[in-house]
């Protein structure tokens, strides 16, 4: 396998991980946003400490 081969192989492995990475820490993400969304609680009017929605794309 030529270097430049090589090359191209370790980019492609790189941005398949990137891409894996990224929809892990999105699903990380979402959990969090649940979990403090189920604690916050239905009548929790306070808007200093109100849950923020993450939106990852």
């Amino acid at each position: 396998m030529s270097p430049e081969e090589e090359e191209e192989r370790i980019k492609r492995a790189a941005q398949r991980a990137g891409y894996h990475l990224v929809k892990a820490v999105s699903e990380v993400l979402a959990a969090v946003s649940a979990a403090l969304e189920e604690l916050r609680g239905p009548d929790d009017k306070d808007t200093e400490h109100r849950v923020v929605h993450i939106d990852i794309e």
